[in-house]
């Protein structure tokens, strides 16, 4: 009788096994099949498509190094590249709009004249809140353009950013592939992935490529490396915050407020807040 134990399936929602699943040119039948879920694209843009390299190329030595997940050049030209953001990041639609740019200056460098630059499209994949829309608070896909704020008149469609927020999606399905598409990546039990897998033949196709993965010891090597240092990412800011806390908490306590009342706005515990008190 064999010890063996089941292998536990690798999260595709941690960046690297999203890279190796939809970055992989083996299975561009999945990526195609992700995108026509998410992006409006006439049929064509798929019958050939580039994967690029990541590594957005620096203009000078002082230049920051920008990384996406996946990068892809449809038939007609159009740039597509895709980010999946575990961690809440604040600075993620600035971080989007530079990723952009460098782009632009790219294509700018090979030649073209403006008119023939090629339409970029970032899809950001977020598990945190990344819009607040609070006409349309559950609403978990945002389409931006170039668009006048009053009439909504287009100025440019050359660029395009989709916004996919994985903690937005309800419980109930709306029917949809995109919504199949980001429980997948949303999903931590075998169980879950094994009920995707019956709603579609290409997501069926991801969960048999996930599992091959998650035999492989160089995935699970990336895999533990990017988890761990995630942790150690999400105790960093958990200590920075904490640390702010404390400094508000105390300066309140200057001011004469309640300590009640301060352990509503700041969310630490009575006690420590006494223990600053007595310090």
């Amino acid at each position: 009788m064999s010890n063996d134990k089941p292998t536990k399936l690798l999260l595709p929602k941690v960046d690297v096994i999203f890279k190796l699943l939809f970055g992989d040119k083996r299975n561009k039948r999945i990526l195609i099949d992700f995108l026509k879920s998410v992006l409006d694209l006439p049929d064509y843009d798929y019958e050939f498509l580039n994967i690029d390299d990541t590594h957005l190329k620096r203009e000078t030595i002082d230049d920051k190094l920008g990384i996406v997940d996946v990068k892809l050049t449809t038939k007609s030209g159009k740039i597509v590249h895709i980010e999946l953001q575990v961690l809440e990041d604040d600075d993620m639609p600035e971080r989007v709009t530079y990723y952009n740019s460098k782009i632009f200056v790219t294509q700018l460098k090979s030649g073209k004249d403006y008119e023939n630059i090629n339409k970029t499209i970032t899809i950001v994949i977020a598990d945190f809140e990344l819009v607040n829309n609070p006409a349309h608070p559950n609403k978990y896909h945002h389409r931006f353009m170039h668009n006048d704020c009053e009439t909504g008149v287009n100025f440019t469609d050359i660029v395009e950013i989709n916004t996919l927020e994985l903690q937005k999606i309800p419980m109930e399905s709306d029917h949809t592939q995109k919504y199949d598409w980001l429980q997948f990546l949303k999903a931590e039990r075998e169980e879950e992935f094994d009920m995707l897998a019956e709603r579609s033949p290409v997501i069926k196709e991801a969960v048999v490529e996930l599992r091959r993965l998650s035999q492989s010891e160089e995935a699970q090597r990336l895999h533990d490396a990017r988890e761990k240092a995630l942790w150690g990412e999400q105790s960093r800011l958990r200590t920075a915050i904490n640390k702010n806390s404390r400094e508000i908490a105390l300066e309140m306590l200057n001011d004469g407020v309640d300590i009640n009342k301060i352990a509503k706005y700041t969310h630490l515990p009575v006690s420590d807040i006494e223990a600053l008190k007595a310090k």
